[in-house]
C-alpha cells in the first residue's frame, strides 16, 4: 500500500510533466500559426506593393523613386526571409516538443498501468482471502453438523 502512495505521487508528477509538455506542444504550434500568418501578410504587403509600383511605372516613374520601391521591397523580402528561418526554427522546436509530449505521455501510461496491476494484484489476493474463509466456514459447519448428527445418532443408540 505504502508502494502505491509511492507510485501515486510519481504518477501525480507525471501528469503534471505531461500537462506542461502538452503546454509546450500547443505554445510552438500557436507559434509556428503565427509565423505562418505573418509571412502571409509581408508577402501579400509586397504583392501589393509591387502592383502599386507597376501602376505608378504606367505613368512614369522617376530613379529615384524606382530605386526607392526596389528598396522597400528588398527589405519586405529580408523581413519574409527571416520569418521563414524562423518559421523553420519552430517547425523543429514543435516537432521536439511533440516529441518531449509523447515521452511524458509514454511515462505517466506505465505509472497508470502498474498501479492496475498492483489494484487486480491486490483484489486477487482479496478474492482469494475470501473463498479461504468461505471454504473454513463450509467445513466447520459440515463438521460441526456431522458432529451434531454423530452426536444424536449415539445419544439415540444410549436412549435404546
Amino acid at each position: 500500500m505504502a508502494e502505491d502512495r509511492a507510485l501515486h505521487l510519481v504518477l501525480d508528477k507525471r501528469q503534471s510533466d505531461e500537462e506542461k509538455a502538452l503546454e509546450d506542444w500547443v505554445f510552438c504550434r500557436n507559434q509556428v500559426a503565427s509565423y505562418e500568418k505573418q509571412i502571409k501578410q509581408v508577402e501579400d504587403f509586397r504583392m501589393s506593393y509591387i502592383a502599386e509600383m507597376q501602376n505608378e511605372g504606367r505613368m512614369g516613374l522617376t530613379g529615384t523613386k524606382i530605386l526607392a520601391y526596389q528598396a522597400f521591397i528588398e527589405k519586405l523580402d529580408n523581413i519574409a526571409l527571416k520569418q521563414r528561418q524562423e518559421l523553420q526554427r519552430l517547425h523543429m522546436l514543435t516537432e521536439q516538443k511533440r516529441q518531449i509530449y509523447l515521452t511524458r505521455q509514454k511515462e505517466r501510461k506505465i505509472i497508470e498501468t502498474l498501479l492496475e496491476k498492483h489494484r487486480i494484484k491486490r483484489m486477487k489476493e482479496e478474492q482469494r482471502r475470501e473463498q479461504k474463509l468461505l471454504d473454513e466456514y463450509v467445513v466447520a459447519t459440515y463438521s460441526r453438523r456431522q458432529q451434531a448428527a454423530a452426536q444424536a445418532a449415539a445419544q439415540q443408540d444410549y436412549e435404546y
